[in-house]
Protein backbone atom coordinates (compact mmCIF):
# COMPACT_ATOMS: atom_id res chain seq x y z
CA UNK A 1 0.00 0.00 0.00
CA UNK A 2 1.35 3.16 -0.82
CA UNK A 3 1.17 6.22 1.36
CA UNK A 4 1.02 4.81 4.78
CA UNK A 5 2.30 7.14 7.02
CA UNK A 6 0.32 10.18 8.06
CA UNK A 7 1.73 13.34 7.18
CA UNK A 8 1.63 16.69 9.54
CA UNK A 9 0.48 19.83 7.76
CA UNK A 10 1.82 23.11 8.84
CA UNK A 11 -1.42 25.21 10.51
CA UNK A 12 -1.14 27.98 7.35
CA UNK A 13 -1.25 25.09 4.42
CA UNK A 14 -4.35 22.94 6.07
CA UNK A 15 -5.90 26.55 6.90
CA UNK A 16 -5.76 27.29 3.19
CA UNK A 17 -7.20 23.95 1.66
CA UNK A 18 -10.46 24.65 2.78
CA UNK A 19 -12.72 21.97 0.80
CA UNK A 20 -15.80 23.67 -0.35
CA UNK A 21 -17.42 25.84 -2.79
CA UNK A 22 -15.71 26.84 -6.37
CA UNK A 23 -11.93 25.94 -6.35
CA UNK A 24 -9.87 29.43 -5.90
CA UNK A 25 -7.37 30.21 -8.62
CA UNK A 26 -3.85 29.13 -8.20
CA UNK A 27 -0.31 28.62 -9.35
CA UNK A 28 0.68 25.89 -6.85
CA UNK A 29 -0.43 22.16 -8.22
CA UNK A 30 -2.13 20.23 -5.43
CA UNK A 31 -0.31 17.76 -3.70
CA UNK A 32 -1.90 14.62 -2.16
CA UNK A 33 0.66 13.82 0.65
CA UNK A 34 -0.89 10.70 1.88
CA UNK A 35 -3.57 8.24 2.45
CA UNK A 36 -4.19 6.28 5.55
CA UNK A 37 -7.31 3.86 6.56
CA UNK A 38 -10.11 5.94 8.44
CA UNK A 39 -10.25 3.17 10.99
CA UNK A 40 -12.31 4.73 13.72
CA UNK A 41 -15.10 6.09 10.85
CA UNK A 42 -14.91 2.80 9.54
CA UNK A 43 -15.63 1.21 13.12
CA UNK A 44 -18.50 3.92 13.53
CA UNK A 45 -19.62 1.91 10.60
CA UNK A 46 -19.02 -1.63 11.88
CA UNK A 47 -20.55 -0.68 15.67
CA UNK A 48 -23.94 0.77 13.75
CA UNK A 49 -24.22 -2.05 11.88
CA UNK A 50 -24.39 -4.44 15.04
CA UNK A 51 -26.98 -2.48 17.09
CA UNK A 52 -29.83 -4.73 18.07
CA UNK A 53 -33.17 -4.41 15.90
CA UNK A 54 -34.04 -5.00 12.25
CA UNK A 55 -32.01 -1.86 11.06
CA UNK A 56 -28.72 -1.32 8.73
CA UNK A 57 -26.26 -3.77 9.00
CA UNK A 58 -24.68 -3.42 5.76
CA UNK A 59 -24.71 -2.65 2.37
CA UNK A 60 -22.87 -0.84 -0.78
CA UNK A 61 -23.10 2.40 -2.67
CA UNK A 62 -22.06 4.96 0.06
CA UNK A 63 -23.05 8.86 -1.11
CA UNK A 64 -23.41 11.49 1.10
CA UNK A 65 -24.77 14.84 1.38
CA UNK A 66 -25.50 17.49 3.66
CA UNK A 67 -29.75 17.96 4.63
CA UNK A 68 -31.36 21.38 5.28
CA UNK A 69 -31.92 20.04 8.78
CA UNK A 70 -27.87 20.07 9.48
CA UNK A 71 -27.90 16.02 9.57
CA UNK A 72 -26.08 14.03 6.85
CA UNK A 73 -27.54 11.50 4.53
CA UNK A 74 -26.48 8.67 3.18
CA UNK A 75 -27.43 6.87 0.27
CA UNK A 76 -26.75 2.96 0.86
CA UNK A 77 -27.91 0.48 -2.48
CA UNK A 78 -27.85 -3.19 -1.88
CA UNK A 79 -28.99 -3.37 1.92
CA UNK A 80 -28.98 -6.31 4.83
CA UNK A 81 -30.79 -5.54 7.51
CA UNK A 82 -30.34 -6.99 11.30
CA UNK A 83 -29.97 -7.53 14.06
CA UNK A 84 -26.64 -9.04 13.33
CA UNK A 85 -25.60 -12.35 16.01
CA UNK A 86 -22.22 -11.54 18.16
CA UNK A 87 -19.74 -13.49 15.76
CA UNK A 88 -21.04 -10.45 12.42
CA UNK A 89 -22.49 -13.48 10.81
CA UNK A 90 -26.61 -12.74 9.43
CA UNK A 91 -29.52 -15.40 9.34
CA UNK A 92 -30.45 -15.65 5.66
CA UNK A 93 -33.71 -14.94 6.53
CA UNK A 94 -33.00 -11.10 7.38
CA UNK A 95 -34.86 -8.49 5.36
CA UNK A 96 -32.79 -7.33 2.42
CA UNK A 97 -34.03 -4.03 0.46
CA UNK A 98 -32.58 -2.87 -2.56
CA UNK A 99 -31.98 1.03 -1.39
CA UNK A 100 -31.75 2.66 2.03
CA UNK A 101 -30.56 5.37 3.54
CA UNK A 102 -28.93 6.43 6.99
CA UNK A 103 -28.95 9.51 8.99
CA UNK A 104 -25.58 11.13 10.74
CA UNK A 105 -24.74 14.24 12.46
CA UNK A 106 -22.51 16.37 10.25
CA UNK A 107 -19.24 14.90 11.48
CA UNK A 108 -20.14 11.54 11.39
CA UNK A 109 -19.22 11.32 14.52
CA UNK A 110 -22.90 9.52 15.72
CA UNK A 111 -24.50 7.46 13.28
CA UNK A 112 -28.26 8.15 13.80
CA UNK A 113 -30.77 5.92 12.58
CA UNK A 114 -31.83 3.93 9.18
CA UNK A 115 -34.24 5.43 7.16
CA UNK A 116 -36.29 2.52 5.14
CA UNK A 117 -39.95 2.68 4.93
CA UNK A 118 -42.31 0.09 6.27
CA UNK A 119 -43.66 -1.58 9.46
CA UNK A 120 -41.55 -2.48 11.93
CA UNK A 121 -39.50 -5.44 11.23
CA UNK A 122 -40.37 -5.36 7.49
CA UNK A 123 -37.90 -2.23 5.79
CA UNK A 124 -39.20 -1.50 2.22
CA UNK A 125 -36.92 -0.11 -0.23
CA UNK A 126 -36.85 3.89 -0.08
CA UNK A 127 -37.41 3.49 -3.58
CA UNK A 128 -38.87 1.21 -6.47
CA UNK A 129 -39.81 -2.42 -5.02
CA UNK A 130 -38.10 -4.21 -2.51
CA UNK A 131 -36.75 -8.11 -2.82
CA UNK A 132 -37.99 -11.29 -1.23
CA UNK A 133 -33.92 -11.61 -0.78
CA UNK A 134 -30.90 -11.37 -2.39
CA UNK A 135 -31.31 -14.27 -4.72
CA UNK A 136 -34.75 -13.36 -5.47
CA UNK A 137 -34.35 -9.99 -7.77
CA UNK A 138 -37.69 -8.25 -8.73
CA UNK A 139 -37.90 -7.77 -12.70
CA UNK A 140 -36.59 -4.03 -11.88
CA UNK A 141 -35.44 -2.01 -9.37
CA UNK A 142 -33.51 0.64 -8.45
CA UNK A 143 -29.38 1.60 -7.10
CA UNK A 144 -29.26 4.83 -5.79
CA UNK A 145 -26.26 7.10 -7.66
CA UNK A 146 -25.46 10.35 -6.09
CA UNK A 147 -28.04 12.98 -4.33
CA UNK A 148 -28.18 16.62 -3.48
CA UNK A 149 -30.10 19.37 -1.85
CA UNK A 150 -31.51 20.96 -4.78
CA UNK A 151 -34.22 23.36 -5.07
CA UNK A 152 -35.00 22.82 -1.31
CA UNK A 153 -35.55 19.29 -2.51
CA UNK A 154 -33.51 16.19 -1.67
CA UNK A 155 -32.79 14.69 -5.39
CA UNK A 156 -31.32 11.67 -5.62
CA UNK A 157 -30.04 9.53 -9.53
CA UNK A 158 -31.51 6.37 -9.62
CA UNK A 159 -29.99 3.60 -12.00
CA UNK A 160 -32.79 1.65 -12.53
CA UNK A 161 -31.17 -2.25 -13.37
CA UNK A 162 -32.82 -5.64 -14.93
CA UNK A 163 -32.03 -9.19 -13.94
CA UNK A 164 -29.86 -11.28 -16.48
CA UNK A 165 -28.56 -14.50 -16.88
CA UNK A 166 -25.22 -14.30 -16.60
CA UNK A 167 -23.74 -16.00 -13.32
CA UNK A 168 -23.40 -14.18 -9.69
CA UNK A 169 -22.60 -11.70 -8.61
CA UNK A 170 -23.17 -10.03 -11.67
CA UNK A 171 -26.38 -11.22 -13.48
CA UNK A 172 -27.87 -7.83 -13.51
CA UNK A 173 -27.68 -5.13 -16.19
CA UNK A 174 -28.51 -1.19 -16.14
CA UNK A 175 -31.53 -0.12 -18.29
CA UNK A 176 -31.90 3.48 -17.57
CA UNK A 177 -31.51 6.51 -15.15
CA UNK A 178 -34.25 8.13 -13.16
CA UNK A 179 -34.44 11.28 -10.76
CA UNK A 180 -36.06 10.96 -7.48
CA UNK A 181 -37.24 13.75 -5.39
CA UNK A 182 -37.83 13.47 -2.11
CA UNK A 183 -38.96 15.37 0.72
CA UNK A 184 -35.60 16.08 2.71
CA UNK A 185 -37.13 16.05 6.43
CA UNK A 186 -39.58 12.95 5.88
CA UNK A 187 -37.87 11.37 2.83
CA UNK A 188 -41.19 10.40 1.14
CA UNK A 189 -41.02 10.18 -2.48
CA UNK A 190 -42.43 12.72 -4.10
CA UNK A 191 -41.72 11.86 -7.72
CA UNK A 192 -39.45 9.85 -9.77
CA UNK A 193 -38.92 10.93 -13.43
CA UNK A 194 -37.15 9.93 -16.49
CA UNK A 195 -33.35 11.51 -17.23
CA UNK A 196 -32.83 12.49 -20.88
CA UNK A 197 -29.62 10.13 -21.95
CA UNK A 198 -27.86 8.38 -25.15
CA UNK A 199 -25.74 5.50 -25.57
CA UNK A 200 -24.49 3.41 -22.88
CA UNK A 201 -24.13 6.90 -20.41
CA UNK A 202 -25.14 6.32 -16.50
CA UNK A 203 -25.94 10.21 -15.48
CA UNK A 204 -25.38 10.67 -11.73
CA UNK A 205 -22.60 8.66 -10.11
CA UNK A 206 -21.26 12.34 -8.65
CA UNK A 207 -23.55 15.42 -8.42
CA UNK A 208 -20.94 18.01 -7.66
CA UNK A 209 -22.13 22.05 -6.84
CA UNK A 210 -19.78 24.80 -7.71
CA UNK A 211 -20.03 28.49 -8.96
CA UNK A 212 -24.04 28.37 -10.32
CA UNK A 213 -24.14 24.99 -11.65
CA UNK A 214 -24.93 21.38 -10.30
CA UNK A 215 -22.65 19.08 -12.38
CA UNK A 216 -23.08 15.84 -13.00
CA UNK A 217 -21.08 13.11 -13.99
CA UNK A 218 -21.92 10.00 -15.97
CA UNK A 219 -20.05 6.77 -16.81
CA UNK A 220 -20.22 5.12 -20.17
CA UNK A 221 -19.23 1.93 -20.86
CA UNK A 222 -19.79 -1.60 -21.98
CA UNK A 223 -18.16 -4.57 -19.08
CA UNK A 224 -14.82 -2.95 -17.13
CA UNK A 225 -13.98 0.08 -19.95
CA UNK A 226 -15.88 3.14 -19.09
CA UNK A 227 -14.85 6.82 -19.53
CA UNK A 228 -16.07 9.92 -17.79
CA UNK A 229 -18.71 12.37 -19.28
CA UNK A 230 -20.28 15.90 -17.76
CA UNK A 231 -23.72 17.28 -17.76
CA UNK A 232 -24.45 20.22 -15.74
CA UNK A 233 -27.80 22.06 -14.56
CA UNK A 234 -28.44 25.32 -12.87
CA UNK A 235 -28.44 25.25 -9.33
CA UNK A 236 -32.22 24.79 -8.35
CA UNK A 237 -33.06 23.26 -11.32
CA UNK A 238 -31.59 19.94 -11.39
CA UNK A 239 -35.07 18.16 -12.73
CA UNK A 240 -35.21 20.36 -15.73
CA UNK A 241 -33.13 20.79 -18.81
CA UNK A 242 -29.31 19.77 -18.56
CA UNK A 243 -26.49 20.71 -20.63
CA UNK A 244 -24.13 17.87 -21.83
CA UNK A 245 -20.29 18.79 -22.69
CA UNK A 246 -19.43 17.94 -26.18
CA UNK A 247 -16.40 17.76 -28.04
CA UNK A 248 -16.47 21.72 -28.88
CA UNK A 249 -18.93 23.06 -26.03
CA UNK A 250 -22.04 22.69 -24.22
CA UNK A 251 -25.12 21.10 -26.13
CA UNK A 252 -28.85 20.82 -25.18
CA UNK A 253 -28.52 17.07 -26.53
CA UNK A 254 -27.28 14.05 -24.40
CA UNK A 255 -25.67 12.14 -28.24
CA UNK A 256 -23.23 15.04 -27.81
CA UNK A 257 -21.98 14.29 -25.07
CA UNK A 258 -18.28 13.39 -25.18
CA UNK A 259 -15.41 11.18 -23.94
CA UNK A 260 -12.93 13.04 -21.35
CA UNK A 261 -11.43 10.75 -19.27
CA UNK A 262 -10.76 6.89 -20.13
CA UNK A 263 -10.29 3.78 -17.26
CA UNK A 264 -12.39 5.60 -14.53
CA UNK A 265 -14.79 2.92 -12.37
CA UNK A 266 -18.19 2.98 -11.78
CA UNK A 267 -18.65 5.17 -9.42
CA UNK A 268 -15.73 8.00 -8.38
CA UNK A 269 -15.91 11.29 -6.81
CA UNK A 270 -14.65 14.60 -8.09
CA UNK A 271 -14.34 17.62 -5.20
CA UNK A 272 -13.15 21.31 -5.63
CA UNK A 273 -10.14 21.52 -3.10
CA UNK A 274 -7.40 24.19 -3.12
CA UNK A 275 -7.99 26.00 -6.24
CA UNK A 276 -8.40 22.39 -8.11
CA UNK A 277 -10.69 19.65 -9.06
CA UNK A 278 -9.89 16.32 -7.64
CA UNK A 279 -11.26 12.97 -8.93
CA UNK A 280 -10.85 10.03 -7.04
CA UNK A 281 -11.37 6.48 -8.31
CA UNK A 282 -10.79 3.61 -9.48
CA UNK A 283 -9.79 2.00 -13.02
CA UNK A 284 -12.17 0.28 -14.94
CA UNK A 285 -12.73 -3.33 -13.89
CA UNK A 286 -12.33 -4.96 -10.14
CA UNK A 287 -9.09 -3.13 -9.38
CA UNK A 288 -7.90 -2.86 -5.49
CA UNK A 289 -6.10 0.59 -6.44
CA UNK A 290 -7.74 4.46 -6.23
CA UNK A 291 -6.33 6.97 -8.74
CA UNK A 292 -5.80 10.40 -7.92
CA UNK A 293 -6.58 12.87 -11.11
CA UNK A 294 -6.43 16.88 -11.09
CA UNK A 295 -7.76 19.30 -13.20
CA UNK A 296 -8.46 22.97 -13.27
CA UNK A 297 -12.46 22.79 -14.28
CA UNK A 298 -14.84 20.67 -13.16
CA UNK A 299 -14.83 19.30 -16.88
CA UNK A 300 -10.82 18.94 -17.03
CA UNK A 301 -8.90 17.61 -18.38
CA UNK A 302 -8.24 15.78 -15.72
CA UNK A 303 -4.38 14.33 -15.36
CA UNK A 304 -2.55 12.57 -13.33
CA UNK A 305 -3.97 9.50 -12.30
CA UNK A 306 -1.14 8.42 -9.33
CA UNK A 307 -2.16 5.34 -7.63
CA UNK A 308 -2.92 6.90 -4.11
CA UNK A 309 -3.97 3.86 -1.64
CA UNK A 310 -4.29 0.12 -2.46
CA UNK A 311 -7.61 -1.52 -0.59
CA UNK A 312 -6.36 -4.56 1.29
CA UNK A 313 -9.72 -6.34 1.07
CA UNK A 314 -9.39 -7.21 -2.19
CA UNK A 315 -8.55 -11.04 -3.33
CA UNK A 316 -9.72 -14.65 -2.26
CA UNK A 317 -12.92 -13.67 -4.08
CA UNK A 318 -13.43 -10.42 -2.35
CA UNK A 319 -13.47 -7.21 -4.78
CA UNK A 320 -13.34 -3.56 -3.98
CA UNK A 321 -15.26 -0.49 -5.89
CA UNK A 322 -16.99 2.08 -6.22
CA UNK A 323 -15.23 5.26 -4.83
CA UNK A 324 -16.87 8.40 -2.83
CA UNK A 325 -16.04 11.71 -1.46
CA UNK A 326 -17.51 13.05 1.58
CA UNK A 327 -16.11 16.92 1.59
CA UNK A 328 -19.02 17.67 4.38
CA UNK A 329 -17.29 15.50 6.90
CA UNK A 330 -13.92 16.34 5.78
CA UNK A 331 -11.38 18.74 7.76
CA UNK A 332 -9.14 21.37 5.99
CA UNK A 333 -6.10 19.67 4.42
CA UNK A 334 -7.94 16.40 4.45
CA UNK A 335 -10.63 14.87 1.93
CA UNK A 336 -12.75 11.56 3.18
CA UNK A 337 -13.50 8.90 0.54
CA UNK A 338 -14.94 5.76 0.68
CA UNK A 339 -14.58 2.47 -1.30
CA UNK A 340 -17.29 -0.85 -1.13
CA UNK A 341 -16.37 -4.44 -0.03
CA UNK A 342 -18.09 -7.22 -1.48
CA UNK A 343 -17.41 -11.12 -2.22
CA UNK A 344 -18.33 -13.54 -5.55
CA UNK A 345 -19.98 -15.22 -3.06
CA UNK A 346 -23.59 -14.33 -1.22
CA UNK A 347 -22.89 -17.05 1.11
CA UNK A 348 -19.16 -15.01 2.51
CA UNK A 349 -21.93 -11.83 3.27
CA UNK A 350 -23.89 -13.53 5.57
CA UNK A 351 -20.82 -15.72 6.98
CA UNK A 352 -19.24 -12.45 7.80
CA UNK A 353 -21.41 -9.28 6.93
CA UNK A 354 -18.40 -6.97 7.46
CA UNK A 355 -17.44 -8.61 4.25
CA UNK A 356 -19.95 -5.61 2.87
CA UNK A 357 -19.58 -2.75 5.02
CA UNK A 358 -17.95 0.48 3.64
CA UNK A 359 -14.27 1.47 4.14
CA UNK A 360 -12.69 4.91 4.95
CA UNK A 361 -9.76 6.68 3.83
CA UNK A 362 -8.24 9.95 5.00
CA UNK A 363 -6.02 11.74 1.97
CA UNK A 364 -3.88 14.66 3.65
CA UNK A 365 -3.47 17.45 0.91
CA UNK A 366 -0.65 20.07 0.34
CA UNK A 367 0.51 23.02 -1.56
Amino acid sequence: MKFRRTLALSAAVTASLAIAGPAAATDRPLRILGATADTALTQRWQDFGRRPGVGWAAADGTYSTRLPSGLDVWLYNDTFFGPVRADDSLPESSPFTHNSAVLSTPDAKHILTTIAPGPPGHPKSLVGPTPNSPGEPNDYWYWNGDGIVDGGKLRVIEFEQAPTDDPPPFNFAWTKTKLATLDPYTFRLEKLTDVASAGNVQWGTELMRDGGWTYIYGVEGEGFTKYLHVARAPIGRLDGPWQFRAADGWSADPAASARLLGNVGSSFGVTPVGGEYLLTTFGSGLESTIHAYHASSPIGPFTGGETIYTAPEAGNGRYTYNVAAHPEISRPGELVISYNTNSEKLADLYANIDNNRPRFVDLKLSR
